[in-house]
């Protein structure tokens, strides 16, 4: 599953970030990514398309920046994190509602200069060989990936699982419970997408 008990950054990330803010003065470790394979190595092959070891290993270094203590050098973690960088890249490049995409991208952003004063961000582009603009490109990627499954979610969808999961105990209407019910639909709807179509779709995954 590409959602493990070790969550992949970005559905949990503002959590993460907004649980106390990091000071200039506090030193933050980020992770050393180990890789030894060449650049354009194919790490896997989406529907004919390349995935290379680079875009892998940029891929992490942001799972590094937005949580430095993600085990990026892990193989069941590395596996996990193509899976979710092939759903980001193509799946997301369908979504319409650009809105919800921006607002969602600019209100994480904000959260993580919130979190990580300018000198611990330069710091970690340096250590991790990233730019905050590769840090926008794949929030933004995320975001729209999670669009893309947010708008195959009826009203019908949230008012059966508001019935069925007793949200009724904790809000006193369905539009109340409606972002965090969408956020389990979608959160479920990738998980399953993932095992039940993305995994039989990617040839030659081959990741260390």
């Amino acid at each position: 599953m590409i959602y493990t008990a070790r969550q992949l950054f970005l559905f949990l990330i503002a959590v993460l970030l907004i649980t106390g803010c990091v000071n200039a003065s506090e030193e933050v470790v980020f992770p050393t990514l180990n890789n030894e394979q060449p650049s354009n190595k194919v790490v896997a092959i989406y529907k004919g398309d390349p995935i290379t070891s680079d875009e892998l290993r940029e891929f992490l270094a942001v799972q590094g920046f937005l949580d430095p203590d993600a085990p990026v050098n892990d193989s069941s973690y590395r596996k996990d994190a193509l899976y979710q960088l092939i759903v980001d890249k193509y799946v997301g490049e369908e979504a319409v509602n650009t809105d919800w995409v921006n607002q969602q991208s600019e209100q994480l952003w904000n959260e993580i200069e919130h979190s990580y004063s300018q000198k611990i961000r330069e710091q970690a582009y340096e250590e991790l060989d990233i730019t905050e603009e590769v840090v926008k490109k794949h929030i933004k990627a995320h975001f729209q990936s999670k669009q893309f499954f947010r708008d195959k979610i009826s009203e019908e969808d949230v008012k059966g699982y508001f019935d069925k999961a007793g949200y009724s105990a904790e809000f006193k209407t369905v539009e109340e419970a409606k972002e965090p019910i969408l956020q389990k639909l979608v959160q479920k709807a990738i998980n399953n997408y993932v095992q039940d179509e993305l995994k039989r779709q990617v040839k030659y995954v081959q990741v260390s």
